[in-house]
């Protein structure tokens, strides 16, 4: 399995899935034009990588905003480390935000209550 990159542009992320580390970053901006289009590979990518059964995977969020349906991807997104973490993997999401942004910070909140994975929020400096 090799790591995924998707680079970033004025309107969608640099999400980084690292095989070999086991550690994902999702950093930027999102607000594509076809949000499900643009995370359709990420999510392909989240099913293959659950078949290797890793044992410990940390994501990494650094997102400045998110569009309703960005919202929406990144939630199947997550559902999908769900399905890692009912597998046996230990997740640990990094949800790091602006410290005015409260926004950014609820949003990674909601994700925490709906996902009940271990959230560890990051003031950015």
């Amino acid at each position: 399995m090799k790591r995924l990159e998707l680079s970033p542009s004025n309107n969608t992320p640099h999400i980084i899935l690292d095989v070999d580390a086991n550690t994902f970053l999702i950093e930027g901006k999102s607000f594509p034009e076809d949000s499900k289009e643009f995370y359709r590979p990420v999510i392909e990518w989240m099913d293959e990588f659950k078949q290797t059964t890793p044992k410990s995977v940390k994501i990494c969020f650094n997102l400045f905003y998110l569009s309703s349906s960005s919202i929406i991807s990144v939630k199947q997104f997550l559902m999908k480390a769900v399905e890692l973490n009912t597998g046996g993997a230990a997740i640990i999401i990094e949800w790091a935000y602006d410290e005015d942004d409260d926004d950014i910070k609820k949003t990674g909140e909601d994700y925490q209550k709906l996902t009940k994975l271990n959230f560890e929020y990051k003031v950015n400096e």
